[in-house]
């Protein structure tokens, strides 16, 4: 840490703590994890498994992992730092003031990208959520996906069986108790996605009232007449009970209605990234 000016912390749990930081000698900012090693096995066993995941992630719509190290009884890791805050603080600060069509397009699409680099090298988030998406970029429109905490390598396509994650956006397999793979993500996406577009969560209540809706199908609707029946059609494709009918991110990135905005975004690399 001698290298680094504290500028704040920014939060802390039973995890560890998580400061903002400066470089000293480029003024940098950067957001460094300290961990402390005389916690449980399973906390510096997260923690080697986050920075594990960190290094194999390159693409712009995913937090950037920078570097990491153990001294004394802490660990530290130092990663990008989103200026803009996270998609919930975001959507909280907003209201009722709606984004438009194209810009809720223009978020679901960089997640979509994020996530499909992350699916490629065999992960699943497990925490896919707006607190895990951050902003950065002059106008707040560059997104990232961050805190690979719980996240899991599935190695020979094995499927995943910990139930985890936040349970607003837990899909329906994991209420059963079932195995999952990575299209528990892509229901998490459907929740974010409906988020965008209503400013409030699909899922809220207490955990039994939520699981129960998850479990019986009781999916509220987007406003049609704002954002048209083509977002509502792809909603209900992200939320399909049966994990089998959700879509892969590959196929996603392929309708008709995605593709054009990609294909922008895709142009405006180097003005947006």
């Amino acid at each position: 840490m001698e290298m680094y000016d504290v500028v704040e912390r920014l939060s802390r749990g039973t995890f560890g703590t998580i400061y903002l930081c400066e470089r000293k000698h480029n003024k940098r900012k950067l957001v460094i994890k300290l961990i402390h090693t005389d916690l449980t096995g399973d906390d510096l066993k997260n923690a080697k498994n986050e920075v594990a995941i960190l290094k194999s992630l390159n693409h712009p719509n995913v937090i950037e992992y920078h570097d990491s190290y153990v001294k004394g009884d802490t660990f530290y890791i130092m990663m990008e730092y989103a200026e803009h805050g996270n998609l919930q603080e975001f959507i909280a600060k907003r209201r009722l003031e709606y984004l438009s069509p194209q810009a809720v397009m223009n978020f679901f699409c960089q997640i979509l990208m994020g996530l499909d680099h992350i699916h490629e090298k065999g992960i699943i988030h497990r925490d896919l959520k707006c607190e895990n998406i951050f902003l950065t970029g002059i106008n707040q429109d560059v997104i990232k996906i961050g805190d690979f905490g719980i996240a899991k390598l599935l190695c020979n396509n094995h499927m995943a069986k910990t139930i985890i994650g936040t349970y607003n956006y837990v899909a329906p397999e994991l209420c059963d108790g079932k195995p999952y793979d990575s299209k528990s993500d892509i229901w998490a996406l459907g929740c974010i996605l409906y988020e965008l577009c209503q400013m409030e969560k699909l899922f809220e209540g207490t955990i039994s009232n939520v699981v129960l809706s998850i479990a019986n199908g009781k999916l509220k609707t987007i406003n049609i007449k704002r954002y048209g029946k083509q977002m509502q059609i792809l909603l209900n494709l992200l939320l399909q009970t049966d994990p089998k009918e959700r879509p892969d991110t590959k196929t996603l990135m392929t309708l008709g209605d995605i593709f054009p905005t990609l294909h922008c975004l895709s142009v405006n690399l180097g003005c947006i990234f």
